[in-house]
């Protein structure tokens, strides 16, 4: 039981390390490695779900559901081209430092975008919450970003 239960904490370290941005470029965001996060999620969630079930596969398939779906979810909604409009609205509310909306597309495409207004992540970073909302899959949160100014005084993901 004591190894299942180390196991099973490496796991969630795992699942928890799903969400960290790769590099600190613009690129960098939760966003931009939305689908390599939603495996990874789903990953650690069938090693959990497989070691914490009675039914290996039954508990695996469950787990990789619950481990990738809410990431995958998001990435089906965001285009490329949404992706680059939400980080610059993320930029748009840490410069004003105010809440920032957006929209955008027309008729049932119609996008909806409130980045509210960051808070303090400590060490001169701050954390960035969003929800996008259009008409076919209705409001999602969106993954917290974490930015840092860099030596030229940009905000870059960290």
């Amino acid at each position: 039981m004591r190894v299942k239960n180390v196991v099973v904490a490496v796991a969630f370290t795992l699942s928890g390390m799903v969400v960290a941005p790769i590099s600190a470029s613009a690129e960098g965001t939760h966003l931009s490695q939305c689908t390599h996060n939603a495996l990874l999620g789903a990953g650690a969630g069938a090693l959990a779900g497989a070691l914490l079930s009675r039914h290996r596969l039954r508990g695996a398939a469950l787990g990789a559901a619950v481990g990738g779906v809410g990431t995958y979810a998001v990435c089906s909604i965001l285009s490329n081209n949404d992706r680059r409009r939400v980080e610059r609205n993320y930029n748009r509310a840490l410069d004003s430092d105010h809440r920032v909306s957006d929209n955008w597309g027309s008729g049932g495409a119609g996008k909806h975008l409130i980045v509210n207004r960051p808070t303090n992540a400590g060490n001169g970073c701050r954390r960035v919450t969003a929800t996008i909302t259009d008409p076919t899959h209705g409001a999602q949160q969106l993954p917290p970003e974490t930015y840092c100014r860099n030596s030229q005084g940009q905000w870059v993901p960290s």
